[in-house]
This record gives C-alpha cells, structure tokens and sequence, in this order.
C-alpha cells in the first residue's frame, strides 16, 4: 500500500505544481489568462495539494509511524502550509489581475524546490 500512497503523491505533487511553470510565459502572451490560471488553481491545484498533504502524511506513517519526530517532515509541514497560504494569495491575485501573481507564483516555485530537497535529502532522518 506504500508504493500507492508514494504514487498518488509524486502524482498530486505534479498535478499542483506542474502548470506553475507555465504561468509566466502564458500570462505574458495572453490577456485573460490570469483568469484561467485563477480557475484550474482553484478546482485543479489547490485539491491535488491537500491530496498532496494527506497522501505524504500516509506514506510516511505506513513507512514508519515515528517519522513524524524527523525535521524534514517538520520542515514538509511548514512548508505545506506556506503554501497553501500562497496558493489563496495566489488564486485571489489571479482573479483580479494583479501584478502580484507573479511574484508570488516565484515564491511556489522557490517553495517548490526547497520542499523537494527536504523529501529527497532528508535533514534530521536516521542513518
């Protein structure tokens, strides 16, 4: 059951962010694609980071329940709730046309990188 819960969040992870990298260059060359962006945020990206969040708590409890005393999943957490801060500032920016969309798009990608260094290096776990 492990090896699900692992696909279905590497999946939800792609899925929430995938279409981030995207913003920038679509954004420029399209006058209402903030409001596109504003809709697949909220029906699309914004469930797949809570199927994010609960499919990594799962996976990491089915592994090993004393996991969650670990830094990186600390630091998983925090970062999990950055952004999902980010993502209403976002979705709101988004619907208005606000300048600020894309700057705190930046700041889901910077989140993004350092929420993959803390799955894949793992600081604080054993061995």
């Amino acid at each position: 059951m492990a090896n699900l819960w692992l696909l279905l969040h590497v999946l939800s992870a792609i899925v929430a962010f995938g279409a981030f990298f995207a913003v920038p260059m679509v954004t420029r060359s399209a006058e209402d694609a903030n409001t596109g962006f504003a809709k697949v945020a909220t029906y699309i990206q914004a469930p797949a980071l809570l199927l994010l969040l609960i499919t990594g708590i799962l996976n990491a409890y089915e592994l090993r329940p004393d996991v969650f005393k670990e830094t990186w999943i600390s630091i998983a957490f925090t970062l999990w709730l950055i952004m999902a801060v980010v993502m209403f500032f976002l979705i709101r920016a988004q619907k208005a046309g606000a300048k600020s969309a894309q700057a705190l798009t930046g700041v889901m990608h910077l989140l993004l990188v350092v929420a993959l260094w803390a799955m894949i290096f793992q600081p604080g776990a054993p061995g």
